[in-house]
């Protein structure tokens, strides 16, 4: 069985200037943090928890608290759901990714997993407002480590739980940044880019290969899962 992991912003919804946006004014209503640096590939761990975890060191010098983070994430999600009744078309799915997610759920040959470095109360609250479905699937979120790597690792075990497989006999990571890329190299997995213009470039860069714009056109992405598999 082909495992085959999605990212959430960027990949599977359209949210990523939302999120950005709200996650840096959270900082700023709860913690009066008003000069945080939103070009996350700064950051030595590109997830919630891991940069929430930077800019507590870098402008507090300290650990975050537990009800701190609780703090921040709360707010986070209040921040999205006012975003979205004042705009919800900024909280749209990725062309085809509802139709994809289906499709795979009911090819016996794949196995599908969610791995993203958003918080999991946030990250619902996006897929349920760009309506597409994940229940009942593995999925790792920022809650269940501060790197990409360890997020990615742990819906590697639930999945390997949820469809009895001892060892999957390809895994691939499906996302839009060139972390993703990174994180998917230092697990040995394959990766599939989602991606145009500027930010293709950024992931070429990074040593992506494989790159789709979106996923519209499913057979076409499917050959390339398959040109994975078997490459």
């Amino acid at each position: 069985m082909h495992l085959v992991i999605f990212d959430i912003d960027g990949t599977l919804t359209q949210t990523t200037n939302v999120d950005d946006q709200c996650f840096v004014q959270a900082f700023v209503d709860e913690l009066g943090l008003k000069e945080i640096n939103a070009d996350w590939s700064c950051y030595p761990a590109v997830c919630d928890s891991g940069i929430t975890q930077s800019i507590f060191r870098q402008y507090l010098g300290r650990e975050p608290r537990f009800a701190e983070v609780t703090r921040l994430q709360r707010r986070f999600a209040v921040l999205l759901e006012e975003a979205y009744r004042q705009e919800p078309g900024r909280f749209v799915g990725m062309p085809g990714a509802a139709q994809t997610i289906r499709a795979l759920r009911h090819d016996a040959d794949y196995g599908v997993a969610i791995a993203t470095g958003g918080w999991q109360l946030s990250a619902l609250l996006k897929l349920e407002k760009a309506q597409i479905d994940i229940a009942g699937l593995p999925a790792a979120f920022a809650d269940h480590g501060i790197t990409r790597e360890a997020i990615l690792a742990a819906a590697m075990v639930m999945a390997r739980t949820k469809y009895r497989q001892p060892q999957f006999t390809r895994v691939t990571y499906i996302g839009d940044g060139v972390w993703d890329v990174r994180s998917a190299k230092q697990l040995g997995i394959g990766f599939i880019g989602v991606a145009h213009g500027e930010k293709e470039t950024a992931l070429r860069a990074a040593g992506a290969t494989a790159i789709i714009q979106d996923f519209t056109d499913y057979d076409r992405f499917r050959e390339v899962l398959e040109e994975l598999r078997y490459g």
